[in-house]
């Protein structure tokens, strides 16, 4: 037995939009995300979903108030931090003892305190090398002078001005030499490098340097000539490469925090033991205080001196994503990705509320005007254009202030406001049906007025209602996106993405803010658009043409 029949012309609707797969698959996804978004205490909350603690089993996601026991455990009567109480050692002394928490246990108004963020806090330590370079001016006769660098590469020799000869010191090739001369005597050159070793029979702790001539350009004939000197390192290195090593810390079952751990990437060495010790020691002080990469010490090695320079992801709000907030945090601390996901529900459920109210009103306004016509349709014609004169978002700050903010509110006055385009298409819609054939005969068979609009003429001008109402419902998401944004839509505590995108102006390094609600109302909309376009594509009479 069928409760209601579906006209020939209504099934060939559903087939056609059955028949844009596009949208068919839009409106299915749709559904599926605010069935989601419905159940998000089930998916993010703070709050355990089953707890039995001292034989007493719970549901805490559904109380407002904490239960019995864990009132008299904790001598909290109103908010409790289940996660600190599941791992303190009140809970557990019964065997029974259990919790079953949300996949994501954390709530869209729950702010973080940093210490909950150890875990997460990384302190990087790069290892610098100090390659040793030195420089020094030649005059004319080959003497050294303003060389007080190079002591490091000749500890054994007289430095000291025009006392030392470059002859003496390194083996001077003709090439070397020929360059040299070529500079002082003004020519034009380019930049030369060439490796040297020092003179037999002294005691130099390099065995090469690498010497470089700057680039001339022959316009002035120098009194001296500005070398500089560079080590070449052990195994034939010419620069030393950066040694970086990342540092953890955890905490235990009471909040205390533990030793760093060092974790090395694949195929990186092991340190030195005694090299170990110091990173430690160093890794242990940048996780002790909020750290600059400014701050570094210095660490002499046998054959190098290396500078540690220190950075760290500080843990401040907003947080960037992690394994346990994989949407980051906002700038109070609060889990993005919950708030994201109850926004979703709150979003959808003031679209399609408010979509309901602008048809509802807006469909009775204008079926009445052009079925009755005449004064009744101008009176009423000129009071929703004087109506639709009137400043909204003054209104709505207005009603603000006085009343306060609430999500019924805001949809209360946006719904006396959102109904008058759709009025429009309902007026016309019964001024060109009132007079046709079929509403005449049911006039003559002495119907009411009621039943002739409710009966013949509504199921005929439904066309306009049923392929605007996915656009009423974009344009009241995006309204409300708005408002938030602006501060002027919902209480300040309630999830929205306007606000997490007001945030987003404020931190404009956080990309997260920006993209991830984005993302969210990109999604919601272009599913919403495509099912519009797909329910108008399947109530067009004429799908097709043809050219002739």
């Amino acid at each position: 037995m069928k409760f209601f029949h579906l006209s020939p012309l209504t099934e060939k609707r559903l087939q056609r939009f059955r028949r844009s797969r596009v949208a068919f698959w839009s409106l299915r996804l749709l559904i599926v995300l605010y069935i989601v978004s419905l159940c998000s205490e089930l998916i993010c909350n703070g709050k355990p979903l089953v707890m039995r603690f001292n034989g007493e089993l719970s549901f805490p996601f559904l109380r407002a108030q904490p239960p019995v026991e864990v009132q008299k455990a904790t001598g909290e009567a109103n908010h409790v931090d289940y996660r600190l109480f599941t791992e303190s050692e009140a809970f557990g002394k019964h065997p029974g003892d259990f919790v079953v928490f949300a996949p994501i246990p954390y709530s869209p108004g729950e702010t973080l305190d940093t210490a909950d963020l150890e875990a997460d806090k990384v302190v990087t330590l790069s290892l610098v090398p100090n390659q040793p370079i030195g420089r020094f001016n030649l005059t004319r006769d080959l003497m050294l002078v303003r060389q007080d660098s190079c002591t490091q590469f000749f500890p054994n020799v007289n430095l000291r001005d025009g006392q030392a000869s470059l002859k003496e010191l390194i083996d001077l090739s003709p090439t070397l030499h020929k360059e040299i001369n070529r500079r002082l005597l003004g020519e034009a050159c380019p930049a030369f490098e060439t490796t040297v070793r020092p003179m037999p029979l002294r005691a130099f702790p390099w065995q090469e340097l690498i010497l470089s001539l700057p680039p001339t350009d022959g316009t002035v004939k120098p009194q001296t000539l500005r070398v500089n000197l560079r080590a070449i390192l052990p195994n034939g290195q010419r620069f030393l490469p950066k040694q970086t090593y990342a540092f953890t810390r955890t905490r235990d079952a009471k909040g205390h925090p533990g030793a760093p751990e060092l974790r090395l990437e694949e195929g990186q060495p092991e340190p030195a033991p005694e090299l170990k010790n110091l990173l430690v020691e160093w890794a242990n002080h940048g996780f002790t205080k909020d750290i600059t990469a400014a701050d570094h010490i210095t660490y002499t090695a046998p054959d190098r001196t290396l500078y540690t320079v220190f950075s760290s992801n500080n843990i401040r709000f907003p947080f960037p994503p992690t394994a346990r907030h994989p949407f980051g945090l906002d700038g109070s601390g609060r889990d993005v990705f919950s708030r994201i996901l109850y926004a979703t529900r709150i979003a959808m459920s003031f679209g399609l509320l408010l979509a309901m109210a602008a048809t509802l009103i807006g469909m009775t306004i204008g079926s009445l005007q052009g079925y009755f016509g005449g004064k009744v349709d101008i009176c009423v014609q000129r009071f929703t254009e004087i109506w639709a004169a009137l400043p909204f978002l003054y209104i709505m700050v207005l009603v603000g202030a006085v009343f306060g903010r609430s999500f019924w509110l805001l949809l209360l006055v946006y719904g006396l406001f959102c109904w008058l385009g759709l009025s429009y298409y309902m007026r016309a819609e019964f001024l060109r049906l009132r007079n046709r054939p079929f509403v005449a005969a049911a006039r003559c068979q002495g119907l009411s007025n009621g039943r002739i609009i409710f009966r013949h003429i509504l199921p005929n001008a439904l066309t306009p209602i049923i392929t605007l109402f996915p656009f009423l419902l974009v344009g009241a998401i995006s309204s409300l996106v708005a408002l938030d944004f602006l501060g002027f839509g919902l209480p300040p505590l309630t999830p929205s993405w306007g606000e997490l995108l007001n945030q987003a102006q404020t931190y404009r390094w956080a990309w997260w803010l920006i993209l991830f609600p984005s993302l969210a109302i990109f999604t919601v909309m272009f599913l919403t658009v495509m099912v519009g376009e797909g329910v108008r594509n399947a109530f067009d009479p004429k799908p097709f043409s043809k050219l002739q």
